[in-house]
């Protein structure tokens, strides 16, 4: 499977809402597939998770958004393009170093999905 960055952000606080029902149901199958231990290839472009959405055709029509997510994350976690990891331990490397220490503000905050991420994490904190 191969993921950009960010979306291990998107993975976290997805909640089963999406662009659309294919978008959606390819999340479904993709987060179901993670979390059973498949691990990913860390990939610096469109990924398995971008093949169904609407915004991008082979190319990412947010490229300067969504390069300048994949660019925070990759700093802030120290990942490596094209290395193949796990995901349960880069999930909780993500929420532990992005989202728990605050810095999720600062990732993607110009998102369309921002708000309802800051929502689930909010709702997480009171769990």
């Amino acid at each position: 499977m191969k993921l950009r960055p960010h979306h291990l952000l998107c993975i976290n606080n997805y909640v089963g809402k999406g662009y659309s029902e294919d978008f959606t149901a390819n999340m479904d199958k993709t987060v179901a597939g993670l979390k059973n231990g498949c691990e990913f290839t860390l990939v610096n472009g469109p990924d398995d998770l971008c093949a169904h959405c609407p915004f991008c055709d082979g190319e990412c029509k947010t490229k300067e958004k969504t390069d300048r997510y994949d660019k925070t994350v990759t700093d802030i976690l120290g990942l490596k393009y094209g290395k193949a990891y796990k995901f349960a331990g880069s999930v909780e490397k993500a929420n532990r170093e992005i989202i728990k220490s605050g810095k999720f503000d600062a990732v993607c905050p110009d998102c369309e999905w921002f708000s309802l991420c800051k929502n689930v994490i909010s709702s997480k904190k009171t769990e």
